[in-house]
């Protein structure tokens, strides 16, 4: 063999040796392993990253991928209405009529599914192509009504198709791209992962996931795109609060100053005479609750005890009067009536027309019997209602339970944005149905009560609920294990005298904030937590204390006379 063969046979081997050290890294313990990766520059197939199938869109709410998809339809794109609904409750879907309605401040608009054109208040507005639509049985909301009347704000945008809301007052953490010359998003977290977008030094972007520690983030664009960066890459993330990106406004019809509240339950319909005799021990009361109207039936219609003599004398004493409604009828569910178009305008335009028809100055809502089924009709009811409350210039007012889980669909965030005062009843701690023995309304229940109001309601809103009754327990008479405890609400003076003529001696308790008392009654155990004037004022120091609007009581008659002085120096301006 020459020696220029030899020659070119070294070369290739050592050639091939020098490969194989470029592919190969050798471990501590003789394992072989290949060198990492360099970045990636492949580009992400978007649509297989993003899962969307043809005509689909993909939906990022407050920077967070959700889990529905949004559609394509002609050249316009839709989001379904279960989205829609539950970012913004004034949006209301009615399953049984094929409709949904949207009630701003001063309008409302009425769109049937797969019809084009809808009507605001009364007039018919024009469109190409239907704004709200059904699709593989399920219904969509075009953006376009998004835009107008939502309370968010929408960006959308293609290739792939991609719709990203932010819903106003949402916060949510931001950030921008530091690195001069940019940075890369990718479909994970790390640089071996394909590329998703390439984003410019000052790209805006927001945290698509909690805050975790890790060297790289779930984030998204301003226009809706989301991968991973490189926190490196990025400023420090701030939470900033989304602004309004509406200028819609509630009026609002409160009194001039404080309120000073009672309710009075009624049997008949009473006039001035009767208004006079019922009032003739109050102090400093500006605002009567009359318990006037029903349910009369699933149509709509009402039962009314109201009376333009006892409106007449409420004013030339000073008073407001705020008409209670109820919903206690046995025979008539509330889901019935306000679940279907025709009895909740026929129930709203009732109830004005009587409380403007004897000179009553507002409504007081007082719907106890609210289920989970019916809220989202209940809250639709509460929009309409404002509507004709403004035109007629009436005071709205609900009452509402202590706030928790259980009740949370009455939604008292939404109420405050446009009810004008939200009353706390602060009471029923103990009721008839419990299945223990306690206070009415302990201390410790109001305060825990109103602090939680707090976090919903604006203390300008807020009146607190007080009780004028407390409950006699009969714990030793006979009942089940799983039954209530045998018991009998009473009024101020009568509970005093029952302890009084018993035998009964009583002591304060410093946790309830009010006197204790134990009765035999024929060698039987009664308990009896006190409601009085005592008892009131450390209720009214939680008034004071969180600057609430004022105070309301249940009920008229059931007071003694001693309370009144308590409740008018609350309201004396020092």
């Amino acid at each position: 063999m020459s020696r220029k063969a030899i020659c070119a046979i070294m070369i290739a081997l050592i050639a091939v040796c020098l490969a194989g050290c470029g592919t190969k890294n050798e471990t501590k313990n003789g394992t072989e392993v290949e060198e990492p990766k360099g970045p990636s520059t492949t580009k992400a197939d978007l649509d297989t990253f993003y899962e969307l199938k043809s005509g689909e869109v993909m939906l990022m709410v407050n920077a967070r991928l959700s889990e529905e998809k949004g559609i394509v339809s002609g050249n316009k794109k839709y989001v379904p209405i279960s989205l829609v609904t539950s970012i913004d409750s004034r949006f209301y879907w009615n399953e049984g009529e094929q409709q949904m309605l949207v009630t701003t401040s001063s309008v409302r608009c009425f769109f049937q599914v797969n019809k084009t054109g809808y009507r605001e208040n009364d007039t018919e507005k024009a469109t190409d192509t239907a704004m709200v639509i059904s699709q593989d049985d399920t219904v969509y909301v075009c953006t376009d009504i998004l835009k107008q009347y939502g309370r968010m704000e929408v960006t959308e945008s293609s290739e792939p198709e991609r719709i990203a809301i932010f819903t106003t007052g949402k916060q949510v953490y931001r950030a921008s791209v530091k690195a001069e010359e940019g940075t890369i998003m990718r479909n994970g977290r790390d640089e071996t992962h394909d590329i998703v977008a390439e984003l410019e030094s000052g790209t805006i972007l927001y945290l698509a996931e909690d805050l975790s520690g890790n060297v790289w983030s779930k984030v998204m664009t301003t226009d809706g795109r989301w991968g991973y960066v490189n926190n490196m890459e990025t400023t420090t993330y701030s939470m900033i609060t989304a602004a309004a990106t509406t200028t819609d406004k509630y009026e609002n019809h409160q009194i001039e100053g404080k309120v000073c509240m009672v309710w009075h339950q009624v049997g008949g319909e009473i006039g001035e005479a009767d208004f006079k005799a019922a009032v003739k021990e109050t102090k400093g009361v500006n605002v009567i609750s009359p318990t006037w109207f029903g349910f009369a039936d699933k149509e709509g219609n009402i039962t009314s005890l109201a009376s333009a003599s006892y409106v007449k004398a409420a004013h030339a004493a000073g008073m407001k009067v705020w008409a209670l409604a109820d919903d206690f009828a046995k025979d008539v569910k509330g889901y019935d009536v306000l679940s279907h178009t025709a009895s909740r305008e026929a129930l709203i335009n009732n109830l004005v027309s009587e409380v403007t028809r004897v000179g009553a100055d507002g409504i007081n809502i007082d719907f106890e019997y609210i289920t989970k089924d019916s809220a989202p009709h209940f809250l639709q009811f509460l929009r309409e209602l404002y509507l004709a409350c403004k035109d007629k210039g009436l005071t709205l007012s609900t009452d509402n339970y202590y706030p928790n889980n259980l009740n949370a669909f009455y939604r008292l965030d939404e109420q405050s944005e446009f009810i004008d005062y939200i009353i706390f009843m602060g009471y029923d701690e103990h009721y008839s149905k419990s299945k223990e023995e306690g206070s009415v309304a302990s201390i410790g229940f109001v305060n825990s009560g109103v602090e939680a109001m707090l976090r919903k309601v604006p203390a300008d809103r807020l009146i607190l609920g007080m009780p004028f009754f407390a409950r006699k327990w009969m714990v030793n008479e006979p009942h089940g294990e799983d039954e209530p405890v045998p018991n009998e609400a009473a009024g101020m003076d009568a509970i005093s005298k029952f302890i009084k003529d018993n035998g009964g001696t009583k002591t304060w308790d410093e946790t309830c904030g009010q006197y204790y008392a134990e009765v035999t009654v024929e060698g039987k155990l009664v308990k009896v937590w006190v409601e009085d004037a005592e008892s009131l004022a450390k209720k009214l120091d939680v008034m004071k204390k969180h600057n609430l609007i004022g105070c309301s009581a249940w009920k008229l008659g059931m007071e003694s006379k001693d309370v009144w002085p308590v409740i008018k120096s609350y309201f004396t301006e020092e």
